[in-house]
Formats: structure tokens, C-alpha cells, sequence
């Protein structure tokens, strides 16, 4: 039966990727009766009925939850519900979240903005047309599909071997950023070293006026994804990878010695408080000053929205108003990628991209299918994983400085003063709202059988957008390892 149950899988993640929902939702409640039923197998394939089990539950709960946020389906959000109580989920994202409108348009505007004191900004900040054309048109062939962006050195990611296995390694670049100070806007992108530092020159001086806090940064963190439109990226931090890892060592070893004294002298272990007043002190600089999400490539730009001629798909960007400096409301806001569009947010906070909602694939090019973002995060601080030399290697890691041998990709390009000082007054007309999902997480209901809790994975493919607690926060104590 596992055989058949695999081959239904596969041919409900299909119709999924052809858009057809329906026909992928009928398909995944057989594979998880199919799975039900094979509980009684020999137990040599029980483990493999449980993992058909696990990957159709949560396609399942997906579709179920994305149809009910598109259609109003309060039959689907139960039967997800039911789904995920199971395996003992016990928060997950909104409907508002998972069943995002399928453009920016369809949002009621009047929602948008946080309702606090009058006072209060937005954590964040989305622009439109943020770069010059000739500085856009430069970082999209940069990052055309057979760039060494992508062959000579993304690709590379996944090689990387640690206890005899492949990994897929984080890594991103690391690019000094000049003292504003000393020379003018114009100056600076005319004596940058490469296209990368032009773009995170112009994209610090056009946040100076809404984060003030930018104007510390010496250096941008810079990387970039490539995902079809329908990918998801889990809820994550962007932090000092190396600075992390070090405090982690320290300590877990502090926690053992801890605790060979505290059996010694039978002592009882800390308490949450403490743990929590830990967590808070461990995390002060871990986090950039600004992170940003640059839309280079949308997928699908011959589709076309009927109601504001808005080009090309994805799933949106969700930045949740949950800090790892301790700040938290059941809040977030979803940002929408757009050719050309920044969408810039406290360092500190988490965020996402969201499970996307299938749909049928209108771009047979290569290019016109993939979701291209450059990530940039501005640091007054950060840990390099090499000497600060520019490398003339590829290595791998996180901050690593930018390398020689990239720069015939990324040429800096001849500065058009006036070009750059219309544009600079004219971004500022371009701030767009973003849309409020309030309330973000929603309980899921535990009135029934949660047996299977005690068989679930311990490796969880959810993205954190299903969680085993009802305390958002548990997110920023696994990222920290506590």
C-alpha cells in the first residue's frame, strides 16, 4: 500500500503546482486514509506510513487553510484544525496570513495601518521604484538565472560537508559601507567598488529619514534567494550567524557545568524568569539595525491583476511585530513583492515568506518563473567569517567579504548625478501601506485525540508557521537554543 499511497502524494503535489487545489486536497485526504489504515502494517513500514502520513497532513492543512482565507471556508479551517491537532499543534497562522488576497489591491486600505497612539510608527517601511532604473536593469542581469551569482557560487551552498554529510550552508556577503560623513550621497556610489555597494548605499540613504538608527551602519550583509512563486521561506530571524554560534557553545557549556554543580549540591535548575532575563541580555546585538527584502524578478509577469494592472505573482513577505529584543503583539503585516520594491523592518523582528498559494504557472521562461529577492541587512557590528580581505575565493559562510572574482558580475556603473537626485526626491512619493493580519496566530482547538504527538518527528518541516505551543515567543528560544 505505501507504494500506491507514494505515488498518490506525488500526484496530489502535482495537481498543487498546476493550481488545481481541489483536486490536490481530494487526493490528500485518500494518502491520509490511505496512511490510517496502514497502521496495522508489518513495522518496517510503519515508519515510512507515518512520514506519508506527516507530509499529507501538512499539504493538507495547507490547501485547507489558503481555500479558507480566499473563500471564507469555515468547513475547510476545521477539518485543518482537526488535521493539526493530531500531531499536537496547538497555534498556527491566521487564515488572514495563510489565505493572503491575490494582490495588494483586494486590501481594505483603511485596515492597513496600526491603530496604537498617534505617536507610534510602523516597524517597517515599503518603497516602490527604490533604485534608479540604470541601477535596477544592472542588479537584474546581475542576477539573471545563469549568473556566477547563481553557478559559481549559490549552487555551492549545498556542497558544503560537515561529519561526513552534505548541508545546505547559509552565506551571504559582506560589503564596508563608506563614512556619509566625509562625502557626499553622489560620492559615495561614484567611488563604490562594486553594483552591490551602489545599491546598499542608495537603499541606506533613503531609509535615514524613517530609521534614523541606519546612519551607524558601517557595513551591509547582502544575499539573495531564487524560489518559484509558490515556495515558502520559514519564520526566522536575521542575525550574526557567527556571533550566534559562539554564545550557543558558551552556553550549553556554562548549562553542564551548571548542572554537575547544581546535582552536586542538589540545587534546583533556574527558573523561567531567569532563563528569560538570559535571553533578553544574550540578544542585544545579535540582530542588524535594518534588514530589507529587495523584488528583483516576479514570477509569472504575464499575468496581469484585472483591477490595477499589477504584473507577475509570488507570496508575500510576512514581517510579524514580534521581537527578539522581547517585543511582541499578535500582529503582522504581509508585503508583496513587486518589481523594483523594497520593504524595510526593524532588524529585530521576525519574518517570513509565506506558504504560496498555488496557481496555474502563465511564464515557461526560466526567468519569468522565478521569485528573485536581495536581501540586505545594515550592521554597526558583525562577525566575519574571514579576515577582512577581500577573498579571491568563493568560500562559504555567513558575511563573508565580497570576493574578486564576483565583481565581473556586479561592475559598479557610471554615476548620472542628476539621474540619482531626481530619484532620490521622488522614491519618497512611493511609500506604499502594507497590509495588517490582526490577529496573526490563532489557538488551534485541543477537544480532541492527540495520540499521535508522542510519534511526530522530531525534525518539523512547518516552516514555524504550526507550532507545539501556544506562546509565539518559543520560536526566539529554539533560534537562540535555549
Amino acid at each position: 500500500m505505501s507504494l500506491m499511497t507514494q505515488s498518490l502524494l506525488m500526484e496530489a503535489q502535482s495537481l498543487r503546482l498546476e493550481g488545481d487545489m481541489d483536486g490536490s486536497i481530494a487526493i490528500l485526504r485518500v494518502v491520509i486514509s490511505n496512511c490510517n489504515a496502514d497502521k496495522v502494517a508489518a513495522v518496517a513500514e510503519h515508519q515510512i506510513t507515518h512520514q506519508l502520513w506527516e507530509m499529507a497532513s501538512y499539504q493538507l492543512s495547507l490547501l485547507l487553510l489558503q481555500n479558507c482565507g480566499r473563500c471564507s471556508n469555515q468547513a475547510s479551517e476545521r477539518e485543518a484544525d482537526n488535521i493539526l491537532m493530531k500531531p499536537g499543534y496547538r497555534l498556527r497562522l491566521s487564515t488572514k496570513a495563510f489565505g493572503y488576497p491575490a494582490c495588494e489591491c483586494a486590501v481594505d486600505k483603511s485596515s492597513c495601518k496600526l491603530k496604537t497612539n498617534d505617536e507610534a510608527k510602523l516597524p517597517l517601511l515599503m518603497i516602490d521604484d527604490i533604485l534608479p532604473h540604470p541601477f535596477f536593469n544592472a542588479l537584474r542581469h546581475s542576477l539573471r538565472p545563469n549568473s556566477r551569482y547563481w553557478t559559481d557560487f549559490y549552487s555551492k551552498t549545498n556542497e558544503v560537508e560537515e561529519g561526513g554529510k552534505r548541508r545546505q550552508s547559509f552565506a551571504s556577503h559582506n560589503v564596508s559601507l563608506p563614512n556619509s560623513t566625509e562625502l557626499t550621497y553622489t560620492k559615495c556610489i561614484e567611488k563604490a567598488s562594486s553594483l552591490i555597494e551602489q545599491v546598499a548605499i542608495i537603499v541606506k540613504h533613503s531609509l535615514t529619514q524613517r530609521f534614523p538608527s541606519i546612519l551607524a551602519a558601517t557595513s551591509a550583509e547582502v544575499w539573495s534567494h531564487r524560489r518559484p512563486p509558490d515556495a515558502q521561506h520559514q519564520l526566522h530571524y536575521d542575525m550574526d550567524e557567527i556571533r550566534l554560534h559562539i554564545r550557543k557553545q558558551r552556553h550549553n557549556d556554562e548549562c553542564n557545568s551548571a548542572a554537575r554543580e547544581n546535582k552536586r549540591q542538589k540545587v534546583g535548575n533556574r527558573s523561567d524568569g531567569n532563563q528569560a532575563e538570559e535571553l533578553s541580555s544574550t540578544t542585544t546585538d545579535l540582530c542588524p539595525i535594518i534588514s530589507c527584502v529587495l523584488t528583483v524578478n516576479v514570477p509569472n509577469q504575464t499575468k496581469t491583476c484585472d483591477r490595477c494592472g499589477m504584473v507577475g505573482d509570488g507570496a508575500p513577505t510576512l514581517v510579524c511585530n514580534q521581537s527578539l529584543l522581547g517585543r511582541t503583539s499578535n500582529e503582522g503585516w504581509l508585503c508583496y513583492p513587486r518589481l523594483n520594491r523594497l520593504v524595510a523592518f526593524d532588524g529585530s523582528l521576525l519574518h517570513a515568506v509565506v506558504p504560496g498559494i498555488p496557481s496555474e504557472v502563465l511564464g515557461e521562461d526560466e526567468d519569468d518563473y522565478s521569485r528573485v529577492t536581495l536581501m540586505i541587512g545594515f550592521w554597526k557590528d558583525v562577525t566575519l567569517s574571514v579576515p577582512d580581505k577581500t577573498p579571491q575565493c568563493l568560500t562559504i559562510g555567513p558575511n563573508v567579504p565580497f570576493p574578486s572574482s564576483l565583481l565581473a558580475e556586479f561592475k559598479p556603473i557610471a554615476v548620472d548625478e542628476n539621474t540619482v537626485t531626481k530619484h532620490m526626491h521622488a522614491a519618497i512619493k512611493h511609500v506604499i501601506d502594507p497590509n495588517l493580519v490582526r490577529p496573526l496566530w490563532t489557538e488551534i482547538d485541543q477537544a480532541g485525540d492527540c495520540n499521535e504527538a508522542a510519534t511526530i518527528s522530531e525534525k518539523d518541516s512547518s516552516g514555524r508557521f504550526f507550532l507545539r505551543s501556544t506562546d509565539p515567543t518559543e520560536i526566539d528560544k529554539k533560534v537562540l537554543g535555549f
